[in-house]
């Protein structure tokens, strides 16, 4: 979890071309992440040398018996011991050798494991500053424009979301630049709802914020309690305040300023009406009393056991909800506000990234790209993980349909915007003890900006 989707086939025709050339195409390739988004990539920047076709079975089978060394977060353990036989058959001669680490864990290790001299060939890390920010800085990992357009990501996925990938060379900041990782899948917040509730106050789902708004009216005046929430571990309200922000702020603004762009700033005004928005469902009692001494767990326990209509959180969320409420359980993506976008927070999941040390590059990259491959869609979804590939997939899940559904419009609508601790090391801390306070009526919005914006320009002039 994050406290903070045609088809590709893996190549096995041609040759592994190494050139010292950029990238076929160049600056006008179709597919070029550097040329398809001035919002990922600079427009600018030259491919970097490596490979302008896909890894073929010939190029793997010359490198011999090897062993590729695979880091990865626990939670993919599932999904490894499908696509690992897959690839070992495909590459009788490659051998994965495979370590699984619990998310602390691995994000505490995985920076000093790539700077080793046993590093391992392929790694999972974290966008943001702490992990992706100090492995490109570091020059740990290795860019992946080239690999990217040789395999033809942009056919498969959104190229806006690259961006969460790509860095400046330095490190120093993200959301363009140079693309070092990629996920297959997404994670990313919504609202819950509870079918039997919302039908007996004669709604239906809300898809825009105006809808929404007008059915936590509705629910307050019925006697229901309109939005299930605990925020005792602090992160809860800023998904809340992420859902509401995303029908005011424009997505894009919130993802400049959360990736360190130049001339950005939290102190705007659709920022502050989303905070005064999510004060004023706070002091109309849309949120349960004592809220900030409620757990996340107990939140979604007590919304599951049929208490509050709408709960907002992360599609992580679903397992429980679904296993409690069950047939009563639905979900829909972020409101729209007024630009029709359905934006919140939310990002895909965890980088794969390729070791700039590996001497098993060609099996490296292909055992990325086979990740990578929409053709493995289904594979994702079979394991209840939503897949960010541009393609379709079923669930015999009612609830993970409609999490699928409402991850393809708000991709579609380029619509995720990171989590708000990913701007800074220390945003974290900041952000979450910061919104607790202006809810508790501690402090006024506009304080609540200026603490936020002030680490964001402590930490961006001390880089």
């Amino acid at each position: 979890m994050k406290i903070g989707k045609v088809v590709i086939a893996l190549a096995i025709g041609g040759s592994l071309v190494l050139t010292g050339c950029s990238s076929p195409g160049g600056s006008e390739g179709e597919g070029d992440p550097a040329s398809e988004s001035s919002a990922a990539g600079d427009p600018t920047a030259e491919a970097p040398t490596g490979v302008v076709l896909p890894v073929t079975a010939e190029a793997i089978a010359d490198m011999g018996p090897t062993t590729l060394s695979v880091w990865a977060d626990g939670g993919e353990e599932l999904t490894m011991a499908q696509l690992i036989p897959q690839f070992e058959a495909m590459y009788p001669n490659i051998t994965v050798d495979l370590t699984l680490k619990g998310f602390d864990d691995l994000m505490s290790t995985v920076v000093p494991a790539l700077s080793g001299d046993s590093a391992p060939d392929v790694a999972q890390g974290n966008q943001g500053y702490a992990v992706d920010g100090t492995l490109v800085g570091a020059d740990l990992i290795r860019p992946l424009d080239d690999v990217a357009t040789a395999y033809g990501w942009a056919n498969s996925y959104n190229v806006s979301d690259y961006g969460q990938f790509s860095w400046a060379p330095d490190g120093s900041s993200f959301g363009s630049g140079t693309l070092y990782g990629m996920s297959p899948v997404t994670e990313f917040v919504g609202v819950f709802y509870n079918k039997s509730k919302l039908a007996d106050l004669g709604l239906e789902a809300p898809q825009t914020f105006e809808e929404f708004e007008a059915a936590l009216a509705a629910a307050k005046s019925a006697g229901e309690l309109p939005i299930m929430m605990g925020n005792s571990d602090k992160y809860p309200a800023t998904h809340v305040y992420g859902v509401i922000q995303g029908a005011f702020t424009p997505a894009q603004n919130t993802r400049d300023w959360i990736g360190g762009s130049a001339g950005s700033t939290f102190n705007d005004p659709t920022n502050e009406q989303a905070l005064n928005s999510m004060k004023q469902w706070a002091d109309e009692g849309y949120f349960p009393k004592g809220f900030n001494g409620i757990s996340a767990d107990d939140a979604t326990a007590q919304f599951g056991s049929g208490d509050g209509v709408f709960l907002i959180g992360g599609t992580w969320n679903a397992g429980a909800i679904n296993k409690t409420l069950g047939a009563d359980a639905g979900f829909i993506s972020a409101p729209s506000g007024s630009s029709g976008a359905s934006a919140g927070t939310g990002s895909l999941g965890l980088g794969w990234h390729v070791s700039s040390k590996t001497d098993a590059e060609p099996a490296a990259i292909a055992f990325v790209a086979m990740i990578m491959d929409s053709a493995n869609a289904q594979v994702f979804a079979d394991l209840n993980r939503i897949p960010a590939s541009n393609g379709t997939v079923s669930s015999s899940n009612a609830l993970f349909e409609e999490q699928i559904r409402g991850a393809a419009r708000t991709l579609a609508d380029s619509g995720q915007t990171y989590y708000f601790d990913w701007a800074t090391e220390t945003m974290y801390d900041v952000f979450t003890a910061s919104l607790q306070e202006f809810l508790d009526g501690r402090i006024s919005a506009a304080d609540f900006m200026s603490v936020v914006q002030t680490d964001w320009d402590t930490f961006l002039a001390n880089r």
